[in-house]
């Protein structure tokens, strides 16, 4: 019997025993269930936070997205606005320049003379002006970039004459050495032109004409720039009466080329080669005028309507 108390109190303490470790190896288990638990509630706040401070972050950009879209239309809206400001300033400077030129769209009927004063600017400009001013004579000037254009150039526009381009510097070994050359010149005195006066001009002539030999160096070239500035929209003028100035006549020479010419020719468009830069031209001028109206022609620059008066190309 008191073997059978010993055997039962044996099995009881071991079960005790066996129930203690069940319960520390639970214990252990819940333990560190519990940690993990924790380790991911931790993991997962702060992954929550950090999906939080995105969410700004991006909010945040969009709203700095949609600033920077508002200022990018908000500047486009300026700019078209400048632009049109723009446009509208040289739209209204050229319509004044075309006012201030109002023969330039004039037709013409009859038998018309065109004075053409080339490489001017010059000391001699003045009395030109005054010259033409007296009998109301429109003539045109195919200018250079001379030390007298800053002076004259929007006196002769505001005038009602007609402001041609006959290049900048007017040297043939420069201008006709290539087209690339040629339009850097042209360009020089459009846009110096066109600073001056808000003119922009269209009417040129080659420096010698387009039939010159001077040329020839560059073979080929009168032919690919006659071509060129036509493409360009520009429209070249030569002569028909030459003055002889340039070659050396006096006044009673000049005056004599000019009037033999008109009385032993029956042109329609006399386009009168002269030069603002020779004395014998200032000279002879008001007797030109004078005799060519009594002999029933009429005067006018050179405009929309005008006949282009071309030489042969012979390069």
């Amino acid at each position: 019997m008191k073997n059978k108390k010993i055997i039962i109190l044996v099995l009881l303490f071991i079960s005790f025993c066996f129930l203690l470790f069940c319960l520390f190896n639970f214990y252990k288990l819940y333990d560190s269930k519990i940690k993990v638990y924790e380790k991911q509630k931790s993991t997962y706040e702060n992954l929550k936070k950090e999906n939080n401070k995105l969410k700004m972050e991006i909010a945040n950009e969009t709203k700095r997205g949609e600033k920077l879209e508002d200022s990018y239309k908000s500047l486009n809206e300026k700019k078209e606005s400048l632009e049109k400001v723009i446009n509208e300033k040289e739209a209204e400077k050229e319509r004044e320049a075309k006012e201030q030129n109002q023969d330039y769209t004039k037709k013409v009927t009859g038998k018309v003379i065109y004075l053409t004063f080339d490489d001017g600017p010059s000391n001699y400009t003045e009395d030109i002006l005054n010259t033409l001013d007296k009998y109301d004579v429109k003539a045109t000037f195919f200018v250079t970039c001379s030390g007298s254009l800053d002076k004259y150039a929007k006196k002769i526009i505001e005038k009602g004459h007609t402001l041609g381009l006959h290049t900048c510097t007017h040297r043939y070994n420069t201008i006709y050495s290539s087209e690339e050359n040629y339009f850097n010149d042209l360009n020089s005195i459009s846009n110096k032109v066109e600073e001056l006066t808000g003119y922009k001009s269209k009417c040129i002539r080659f420096p010698g004409g387009s039939s010159n030999t001077i040329s020839r160096f560059n073979k080929g070239i009168m032919t690919r720039l006659t071509q060129k500035v036509t493409e360009d929209g520009y429209k070249y003028y030569d002569w028909n009466i030459d003055s002889g100035d340039a070659a050396g006549a006096d006044k009673e020479g000049v005056y004599n080329n000019v009037i033999s010419a008109l009385k032993n020719h029956n042109y329609s468009t006399n386009m009168v080669l002269m030069h603002d830069i020779k004395v014998s031209t200032k000279d002879a001028l008001d007797g030109i005028i004078k005799d060519a109206l009594d002999m029933g022609y009429t005067f006018s620059n050179i405009n929309d309507y005008t006949s282009e008066i071309h030489h042969g190309v012979n390069n």
